[in-house]
């Protein structure tokens, strides 16, 4: 069956579920496929998303007025960066819709459903691709946006096995319309070999081992075991350092560094902001400590498998017991801290020559996510 998709988004920011829709999308329009986005607003990817597919935005900038009255000073006004659409506006959108004759709207993350249920009068088969687990499924939708998850979404797929079960056994998702898709990772064509320098610019000694975190600073990353792990592995093994890349202006990044002050005289623990090219740090690891207490199937992740280090991260966790079903020395207890120490230990002592199979084997099972495979997955499901 070819289907005309019309893919719905919450936003245009750079975080996992938008890149891996990017992802998507760059994969489609590489076999020559036209794609087509709505989005509920825009944000930094708008430009890439508007490379590989025709985008509309729902929720619109400032209307000509407001520019106006913005450019008067001192006058009481409510500064709003979009708006909802107007009437006129909503009316044009569905016109466009229901002249390209779309035969499925795809949602992208549980934060899109309140968008599509603005689309129902469209009589169009509505799918959902569900990134959350339940911290954020609370957050991000409303009871009335699972009920119509549950009640009039034709196919839900989610990005792991434990996504699947959440929705089946907590929010009445029928089983038999809930699939399993892995997410796209945009596989790096070459090393950069720019680690020693990460390691030189942060003062690591060349000889030192280098433990590495990732993601927005936030209590679903766990960055508070992240530190707490850090400070009981640097006791054990005083020579090892911590790199958290992903520190911001939020209550979670300001609680890292009090915590930091507080006993790493050494200067071990690296708080790094956010960086548009990750790799370098990848490539300065020897192990990645996933300490998420919920993640639904992170990108980083794969990312570092894709560069043959180990990883450590807890059972239960998200995607990574998916990932990690046949290396059990990688996973440890759900939010076991010593057991995460001990083992991150081990891992660090090891020989790194005698790591090479695995790393070889981890490398392997990486490209298992990258754009052939998920497409290959996604036609298999009789969708093109």
């Amino acid at each position: 069956m070819t289907s005309k998709i019309l893919f719905v988004g919450h936003d245009a920011n750079g975080a996992g579920a938008q890149m891996v829709l990017l992802n998507w999308l760059k994969a489609e329009a590489g076999r020559g496929k036209k794609n087509y986005l709505l989005l509920e607003k825009g944000g930094e990817l708008l430009p890439e998303y508007e490379r590989y597919a025709k985008v509309w935005v729902w929720r619109k900038g400032p209307n000509k007025i407001e520019k106006i009255v913005k450019k008067i000073p001192f006058l009481k006004r409510e500064d709003r960066a979009d708006r909802e659409p107007n009437q006129p506006e909503i009316a044009s959108m569905l016109k466009d819709f229901r002249s390209e004759k779309f035969t499925l709207i795809l949602g992208n993350t549980v934060a899109s459903l309140s968008l599509l249920q603005q689309l129902q009068g469209m009589k169009i088969p509505f799918g959902a691709y569900v990134h959350e687990l339940n911290f954020s499924l609370t957050m991000y939708a409303s009871e009335k946006d699972m009920h119509f998850l549950a009640q009039k979404v034709s196919m839900v797929f989610g990005v792991s096995e434990q996504v699947n079960h959440l929705l089946i056994d907590k929010f009445n998702v029928p089983a038999e319309r809930t699939l399993l898709l892995p997410p796209i990772i945009e596989i790096p064509k070459n090393r950069s070999d720019r680690g020693v320098q990460v390691r030189e610019q942060l003062g690591i000694p060349a000889d030192a081992r280098v433990v590495l975190g990732c993601g927005l600073a936030e209590w679903r990353k766990g960055t508070d075991i992240f530190i707490r792990v850090a400070r009981q592995v640097i006791r054990k093994m005083p020579k090892v350092h911590f790199i958290w890349l992903g520190v911001g202006d939020n209550v979670f990044s300001a609680e890292l560094k009090a915590e930091k002050e507080h006993w790493d005289e050494g200067n071990q623990v690296h708080l790094i902001p956010r960086k548009s090219d990750s790799k370098p740090y990848f490539e300065a690891m020897d192990l990645f400590f996933l300490s998420s207490r919920e993640d639904p199937f992170p990108l980083v992740m794969l990312e570092a498998a894709f560069h043959g280090k180990p990883l450590v991260g807890f059972k239960g966790s998200g995607g990574i017991s998916d990932f990690l079903q046949d290396f059990p020395d990688m996973l440890v207890g759900y939010l076991e801290e010593e057991e995460a120490r001990d083992r991150i230990l081990k891992w660090l002592e090891t020989d790194i020559n005698a790591q090479t199979e695995m790393t070889l084997e981890l490398k392997n099972r990486s490209l298992e996510y990258s754009a052939e495979r998920f497409l290959e997955r996604w036609h298999n499901m009789g969708l093109k």
